[in-house]
């Protein structure tokens, strides 16, 4: 857009370090800042685009769903600089060397990228100092062929694709949330009082499959707004516009928090499920075979964590 002012680089990291550190003393930290301008930073921004990006909370700060999504497209935009700048730097003595780093292209949601992917990038790239993990979000499935650029994908569906190996991840499991200040505190107190209540409706997760766990003979909602998105869905439960059908990968933070409430012990495994999937004759077997490994075991340490709690 031409004319329109970006904000500086410093607030966009200010932004992706406070996200992920869920903490402005520790991105102020990383950053060598100090906690006042990283807090002026997020103030610019919330500002600028005028909603809150973090929840003040006693124990801290929280960030929404929409600052996980924004700070998710800042990260891979910084990625991009980075990668640009280094290239440049290289230049000179690009002759006879060798790539430091191997880059590794995965596709996914955006709502999952940001809610269950973003928190553990550390982690990989500690483990897998040699490989550039780039993530591209978008509700539309990746071609993973030459046309996109793209190795490897994860993928929320059945479990086969003509043409890709396909590893199973998770399964996911679906409940209804609402927040606690929804109709003023005045929450259902029975699955059978969603008959009188606004639920949220999202063209990727119908409620009949759940009704049927509760044994209600309802059909499937037909009124009101229908979300493409996952992440506007969550924003519009949070400000009390209605009760969410909610994948469990993507609520922990928001159950911790307070935010939203879980209802009820009824629960249902979708009928799909989280995917790694990978063309069968890709050159890069290797390092998607090492983001294989570090999946599961992101995986496993994370449901365990999960029956604990």
């Amino acid at each position: 857009m031409v004319g329109r002012r970006l904000p500086s680089i410093q607030t966009m990291r200010a932004l992706e370090a406070a996200v992920r550190l869920r903490c402005f003393t520790k991105a102020a930290d990383e950053l060598a800042l100090s906690q006042g301008a990283v807090s002026q930073h997020i103030r610019a921004l919330e500002q600028r685009i005028g909603h809150p990006l973090f929840v003040r909370t006693p124990k801290g700060v929280e960030p929404s769903a929409m600052s996980q999504a924004l700070a998710l497209q800042v990260r891979q935009g910084l990625t991009v600089l980075d990668r640009a700048f280094d290239q440049v730097a290289a230049r000179p003595a690009r002759r006879g060397a060798t790539a430091a780093r191997e880059r590794l292209v995965i596709s996914t949601l955006p709502a999952f990228a940001a809610k269950w992917l973003m928190p553990r990038f550390d982690e990989f790239a500690r483990r897998y100092p040699e490989i550039e993990l780039e993530v591209q979000t978008s509700g539309a499935l990746a071609r993973l062929d030459a046309s996109d650029g793209v190795d490897a994908a994860i993928r929320y569906g059945g479990g086969a694709w003509p043409g890709l190996k396909a590893e199973y991840l998770m399964d996911e499991v679906v409940f209804p949330v609402v927040s606690p200040d929804y109709r003023d505190g005045r929450l259902p107190l029975l699955p059978s009082d969603l008959a009188t209540s606004v639920l949220l409706r999202q063209s990727a997760q119908p409620w009949t499959p759940w009704f049927q766990a509760a044994r209600l003979a309802f059909v499937e909602p037909q009124s009101g707004v229908l979300f493409s998105d996952t992440l506007l869905a969550m924003q519009a439960a949070i400000a009390g516009q209605g009760i969410l059908l909610a994948r469990r990968s993507f609520i922990q933070d928001e159950l911790r928090s307070g935010r939203l409430l879980r209802l009820w012990a009824d629960e249902v495994i979708d009928v799909h499920a989280h995917y790694l999937v990978w063309p069968a004759s890709s050159d890069r077997l290797d390092a998607i075979g090492k983001l294989r490994a570090w999946l599961l075991d992101e995986v496993a340490r994370w449901l365990s964590e999960l029956e604990t709690r």
